[in-house]
């Protein structure tokens, strides 16, 4: 087995398995319009209805492009995935 190869793909994996984290569950799409740090609620707008969503631990945050979110990085304004 080729272990240069196997090094210089490990970043590749685990964006891939990141994708196919967020590829299993249905992800609530939407535009942050509120959000609360210390309880960790966010209200997400999409088609005109909000929907209010508590993040806890098994809650992923993906920005528009697929990558993960610290939850200090999102800002009200934001388009973003939450898979829970």
């Amino acid at each position: 087995m080729n272990v240069s190869a196997l090094v210089a793909g490990w970043p590749f994996a685990v964006l891939l398995m990141l994708s196919a984290r967020c590829a299993n569950s249905t992800p609530l799409c939407g535009i942050v319009i509120a959000k609360d740090d210390r309880s960790k609620l966010f209200v997400l707008e999409r088609d005109g209805i909000a929907y209010p969503i508590q993040i806890d631990v098994a809650t992923m945050v993906c920005g528009v492009d697929g990558y993960p979110l610290f939850l200090e990085d999102v800002r009200v304004g934001d388009h973003v995935q939450i898979v829970q």
